[in-house]
């Protein structure tokens, strides 16, 4: 049971159709047969004991006219048809056929055929079912035997079971085909249910199934757009809640900036307590306009209101570049290679990677690899830090993850950036994985399509 569990449901429909319908096949087969075999053999017995009658009063005929002549009575029933015959008497039998023996007759019929009465009994015969009937003849001493082959009714039933077998797997397999075709035209719209939830899962809010009146499956087809509904205003509510108070921030903080850059000028002149609070203010403003920049990104991705500009990226170049931007002198491997893609966002990304290996990774043995295979082409960026604790790893592409136990973030970070790298990944229709061993260090890698020419800017 824990196996069937474990398989689809369509699995568990379909052979629970077809267990149902090879036992119920089974039972009406065993009942056919079992039924025929009891008419057959009944009327069996009922015609044999007819003409057992028969020969009873045919052979009490023959001697009487002719008292004591056994021979010839063995002599005319054997030109009789339908069964094969043995006359017994104290010291001498004769018999139809030269097999049969008084070694054939069973102790029981025997016994009643001795007390004078008249019976009969099944025994196997050469391999064959064979009824034998007995009874007393005068003269005394003198029995005569009958005996009834059961071939031709052996040989019916053998045809009827082989025939119940082909019909009831034929039927078996009409079930299987026809749950199979059951299952299919049910789960069909559940499975619509489903991939629309994945896709909506991925982000695509605007997600609906067709909904079929008048249905249990319609019924929560209904329901599941009216919560992808529900849920894709709340989204849009919450997206154009942070893209305002964003956006809002921007001019008080770029004041801000201003002024804290002025105060920076002025930074040899105050007194060490004040200084001291003079860079804080400067690292937590600088901190809360990197945060809204993040903000505002992360809005336009999930709204999906930023494009694409494709064209050539030589990502040697622009891995240097990013480098020579931070003034870090970190080796890249690998060959020039060119793609087409959005160079402003693999600036950001690489350029994440790279803050994020010395900012988190502390900078020891930062090295950039950058590769090509089967129509792929990668940067990587790993480090020999003090690695990601197996717990975390799986999160740290997640919005707003922080951990303090293998990695440090400076004050300004919320956890926005490997997000925001991850979201522009996806965009430019790339992936960006990572890979940690604690106390080791880490490795990012960006992957992306090789493209030979530009295409054209998409939304």
């Amino acid at each position: 049971m824990s196996i069937l569990r474990r398989q689809s449901l369509r699995t568990r429909l379909t052979i629970s159709f077809v267990a149902t319908a090879a036992v119920l096949v089974t039972i009406l087969s065993l009942a056919t047969f079992l039924s025929v075999h009891t008419l057959l053999e009944n009327q069996r017995i009922r015609s044999s004991t007819r003409q057992t009658i028969f020969t009873l009063v045919f052979a009490r005929d023959v001697l009487g006219s002719h008292p004591g002549d056994v021979q010839r009575l063995a002599s005319l029933l054997q030109s009789r048809g339908g069964f094969e015959s043995m006359v017994t008497t104290s010291s001498l039998w004769y018999s139809t056929e030269l097999s049969l023996t008084p070694a054939e007759i069973p102790a029981g019929l025997r016994g009643i055929v001795e007390r004078e009465g008249l019976g009969y009994q099944e025994i196997r015969m050469g391999g064959t079912r064979t009824l034998v009937f007995g009874s007393p003849l005068p003269p005394e001493s003198t029995d005569l035997y009958l005996f009834y082959s059961l071939e031709d009714v052996d040989r019916m039933l053998s045809l009827l079971g082989g025939a119940l077998i082909v019909i009831g797997a034929a039927v078996v397999a009409t079930a299987a085909a026809l749950a199979l075709w059951i299952a299919r035209r049910i789960l069909r719209p559940l499975s619509r249910v489903s991939a629309a939830a994945r896709r909506v899962a991925e982000g695509l809010l605007d997600t609906r199934v067709e909904a079929v009146p008048h249905d249990e499956v319609g019924a929560l087809a209904a329901s599941f757009n009216e919560m992808a509904s529900a849920f894709q205003e709340m989204l849009q509510r919450e997206r154009r809640f942070v893209g305002a108070v964003s956006h809002e921030l921007r001019t008080p903080l770029a004041a801000l900036q201003a002024t804290t850059e002025v105060l920076a000028t002025h930074r040899g002149e105050l007194s060490p307590s004040a200084r001291e609070a003079a860079d804080l203010v400067l690292e937590d403003v600088s901190g809360m306009r990197r945060l809204v920049e993040e903000l505002l990104e992360i809005s336009a991705l999930d709204a999906r209101e930023s494009s694409v500009r494709w064209e050539p990226v030589e990502l040697r170049a622009l891995v240097r570049a990013v480098l020579d931007r931070r003034r870090l002198d970190v080796p890249i491997e690998g060959p020039e290679i060119t793609t087409s893609s959005d160079k402003a966002r693999l600036d950001r990304i690489v350029g994440n990677l790279v803050d994020n290996a010395f900012e988190h990774g502390g900078g020891r043995g930062v090295r950039v690899r950058i590769e090509r295979a089967d129509g792929w082409c990668s940067v990587a960026v790993s480090d020999e830090g003090p690695g990601i604790e197996v717990d975390d790893l799986p999160h740290i592409f997640e919005r707003f993850y922080k951990t303090d136990r293998s990695r440090t973030r400076d004050r300004g970070g919320v956890g926005l950036g490997l997000a925001l790298a991850k979201e522009n990944a996806r965009v430019i229709e790339g992936t960006l994985e990572a890979t940690s061993v604690p106390a080791e260090g880490s490795t990012f890698t960006l992957r992306l399509p090789l493209r030979d020419r530009a295409e054209p800017e998409t939304p």
